[in-house]
């Protein structure tokens, strides 16, 4: 007779089917995600002086072979005027991307013009949507150098793409959404790189990610400095220095030559006050502050005091439209407080972040223009909610009916916000804009 031996489960198995459920929610989540702003872009095709600038440079570049304006159907008041000829004053980068982009369709006969086209679509929706998801791709996979749970990466990244200013400004053109994909994956390399100290590829990989997001928006060059600084500091990491420090720098010499080529100067376009002075230009250095330039002049400390905390905290107050940020900057207080795991990159996000929200504090008075909250902090998301896991150690996410009416009404927000990231006029709708984009979007012929 002979015996047998049963055989041991394999214990594995549960842990491999787990594995592959969060494969599957993740790639449902960011599928989903991908067909709603799809639909925000395609439907509502919403447009202003920021986006219709880069739509321009885009067009020319395509059709024409330049980056001087001139485009049908087009006529923006963000560009500047060089030797006879009319320059969008945004950074190149993602106008170069977006004509990769458009070139193939152009080809095939969609034209990119205004009001509503197949083209604006697709290339909007390739330049920002395509980076939201990419964001929130990077944040999931950063994630995983936090002690949270596997269960609740993907939970606190749909919060992260349904309940922040992500959602509003990733269904229309603007270099924000662009530049927070740049920032994320320059973040997430820099992370995997502290893991494995061998990993110069990382470092790399990261330091172009920071430098071609200081190219798409030169703001934001801070968290390159602080993150370069941070390396200095991070255990037998000076030696990786030139390899984080280097090739960022390469990755802005194209734009800093583009300056110099049609500008004769590589100061950025958008600093240099003399260029916006020609015959029907609504910008000054002075005056009316929804035309006064950004850097043409500084505020003194107190109006830079009380315009900055209105920048965060006013009727359009970020802060206020990202209620979540507000966990999220608790969770990176904590830990540069008890020195917790990535003390050292919380203080580089604190610092840089300072210096964004400072620069702006002092050297703008429109708020941004007319948009939805404040665009210009935007690409601070990624980073600022990767604390969320140490706020959660304070805070009961899953019980507390307090945080749970925060994270719904910030839901709310984003999405009151993808119906219309450029209302007009803002500044008398105050608090009420996101009321007033529902409300046009139901009753747009009653609407005022």
């Amino acid at each position: 007779m002979t015996r047998t031996t049963a055989k041991a489960p394999d214990s594995s198995t549960p842990v491999r089917d787990a594995s592959v459920r969060t494969r599957r929610y993740r790639l449902f989540f960011l599928t989903t995600y991908a067909l709603v702003l799809l639909l925000f872009t395609a439907v509502l095709q919403r447009r202003s002086a920021h986006s219709d600038s880069r739509l321009d440079t885009i067009v020319s570049l395509v059709e024409r072979g330049t980056f001087a304006l001139g485009s049908p159907g087009y006529d923006t008041i963000d560009k500047v005027y060089i030797n006879g000829r009319y320059y969008s004053h945004q950074p190149p980068l993602q106008a170069v991307v977006g004509a990769a982009i458009y070139y193939p369709l152009w080809r095939l006969g969609f034209l990119l013009r205004p009001p509503r086209s197949v083209s604006y679509v697709a290339v909007t929706f390739a330049l920002i949507g395509i980076s939201a998801v990419v964001t929130l791709l990077f944040f999931y996979q950063a994630l995983r150098f936090t002690a949270l749970p596997d269960h609740l990466r993907l939970p606190l990244t749909v919060l992260l793409g349904a309940g922040t200013l992500l959602l509003p400004y990733g269904t229309t053109l603007n270099n924000h959404e662009f530049t927070a994909a740049l920032l994320s994956i320059g973040f997430y390399y820099f992370l995997k790189s502290g893991e494995h100290p061998s990993a110069i590829v990382s470092t790399v990989l990261s330091s172009i990610s920071f430098g071609l997001a200081g190219a798409s928006d030169h703001a934001m060059l801070a968290l390159y400095g602080t993150f370069a600084v941070c390396v200095l500091f991070q255990p037998n990491w000076r030696a990786r220095l030139v390899a984080f420090a280097v090739p960022g720098a390469l990755a802005l010499v194209p734009t800093f030559v583009y300056y110099y080529l049609i500008g004769d100067s590589i100061k950025p376009f958008a600093g240099r006050p003399e260029l916006f002075s020609y015959p029907g230009s609504v910008w000054s250095s002075s005056g009316n502050s929804e035309y006064q330039l950004t850097g043409a002049s500084f505020n003194n400390f107190r109006f830079a005091l009380m315009y900055g905390t209105s920048l965060l905290l006013g009727s359009r107050g970020f802060l206020l439209y990202n209620p979540t940020s507000l966990f999220a900057l608790f969770g990176l207080g904590r830990v540069i407080r008890r020195k917790d795991r990535h003390w050292r990159e919380a203080i580089a996000i604190a610092v840089a972040s300072a210096a964004v929200i400072g620069y702006y504090s002092f050297a703008s008075v429109n708020s941004s223009g007319a948009c939805y909250s404040i665009r210009w902090f935007v690409p601070l998301l990624p980073p600022w909610c990767f604390f969320w896991p140490n706020a959660m150690e304070v805070f009961n996410f899953r019980h507390s009916l307090a945080i749970k009416a925060t994270c719904a009404l910030a839901v709310s927000l984003a999405f009151a916000g993808a119906l219309n990231p450029w209302p007009w006029p803002v500044t008398y709708q105050a608090y009420l804009i996101p009321i007033k984009n529902v409300y046009r979007a139901i009753a747009p012929e009653t609407a005022r």
